[in-house]
């Protein structure tokens, strides 16, 4: 919500207020991410033509401004809510010039502005600081990051209804395998599957057979399904340019004793993980817990995290990691993300989406049930 009323995607309160209590005079969003929850907006022409800036420059005190391609400045106009526009003429005027241009005007030629530092490519860093060299920069996408932790009630419909798509896409995918049939068919078919369940684009598309399971992203190959093989799903879309990010396993053919005895011990370690998803509870303690149960249950663990924070990125803090210290609160989101794979062999997985609330963790994915591997 914004101060004028206007309903947006993103908190612009609890934003206006992060920018107000920062070390910063300014705060400039300058990735397609922070843009697009600042502004309000998705500029895609930022994501395949990174020299084609769009900025959102919040001063304290003052309402943003918004820097952004002439080209683009119509559709700006129409769909965000920030009022003051300013455009540049592509391959005529650096955006990093109106920048500095904006910036004197606000009298911040010797501020201390906080900007994306792993955004800003040398280029326009120096053509910045060669129009303002007493300009004190620093990085504030942890600002950003910290802000977008907690959700909206509109982004946890859209994650949500994002992971419930992606998993009818997967189960409609699962139980129409045919043996002989390739992953590249699969692949195909779940793409398909995820843009029916209303995704604006594909994001992630793995799916695989037999001894390719054993692969965290293998790409679709021309290995064809044979009876008895694990199919192994991680996948995901982009809703209104929010991630989803599901993994779900099946079977051609009844479950082994073996399959059934790795898939239960999994089972177990996922809602035990599940379960400490609770407001005040760190990363690193629910990746320590994780790696325990793993080595209880006689089952590999060498991986970097357990599941994550998901939203405009893929990972989100906090993270199920073990170097994580940021707590748990009501109204974040987190992936869970069990597994265990034998490269080049079989693997199992499973992903969920959960919201932290004060009564307890709650997840989302229910679309599709796997506590059963699905028999195809």
């Amino acid at each position: 919500m914004t101060a004028d009323g206007r309903s947006t995607m993103g908190n612009m309160s609890r934003l206006r207020e992060a920018v107000e209590q920062s070390e910063f005079d300014a705060v400039i969003a300058i990735s397609p991410e922070n843009v697009r929850y600042a502004g309000d907006v998705f500029i895609s022409s930022q994501v395949w033509a990174r020299d084609r800036l769009a900025l959102v420059v919040w001063s304290k005190g003052r309402e943003p401004v918004f820097i952004q391609c002439n080209e683009e400045e119509g559709y700006v106009r129409e769909n965000s809510w920030i009022t003051d526009i300013r455009s540049y003429v592509e391959f005529k005027t650096s955006p990093a010039y109106m920048l500095a241009e904006l910036l004197e005007e606000m009298n911040l030629g010797r501020g201390q502005i906080g900007i994306e530092t792993d955004m800003l490519v040398l280029r326009y860093y120096r053509e910045l600081m060669e129009r303002l060299p007493n300009l004190k920069l620093g990085g504030c996408q942890d600002l950003f990051a910290r802000v977008r932790m907690l959700k909206t009630p509109r982004e946890i419909e859209v994650i949500a209804g994002g992971f419930r798509g992606t998993e009818q896409a997967l189960h409609d995918t699962f139980t129409s395998v045919t043996i002989g049939e390739t992953e590249k068919s699969l692949s195909n078919r779940l793409a398909d599957a995820i843009m029916r369940q209303g995704a604006d684009s594909i994001s992630i598309n793995h799916i695989n057979a037999g001894p390719n399971t054993g692969y965290p992203h293998a790409t679709a190959s021309d290995y064809k399904v044979k009876k008895g093989d694990i199919v192994k799903a991680d996948a995901g879309g982009l809703y209104s340019e929010y991630y989803s990010n599901v993994g779900r396993t099946a079977k051609v053919g009844k479950p082994n004793e073996e399959d059934q005895s790795i898939w239960r011990r999994l089972r177990a370690i996922h809602h035990e993980i599940i379960s400490m998803l609770r407001p005040g509870a760190l990363g690193r303690d629910l990746f320590g817990k994780a790696v325990q149960l793993h080595e209880q249950a006689g089952l590999p663990f060498p991986y970097a995290h357990n599941g994550h924070g998901i939203g405009l990125n893929i990972h989100e803090r906090p993270i199920i990691s073990p170097i994580e210290d940021i707590p748990y609160a009501p109204n974040m989101l987190s992936t869970v993300e069990t597994r265990v794979r034998w490269p080049g062999k079989v693997g199992y997985h499973m992903e969920d989406l959960v919201l932290i609330s004060e009564s307890g963790p709650v997840v989302l994915s229910d679309r599709f049930d796997n506590e059963e591997i699905l028999v195809i």
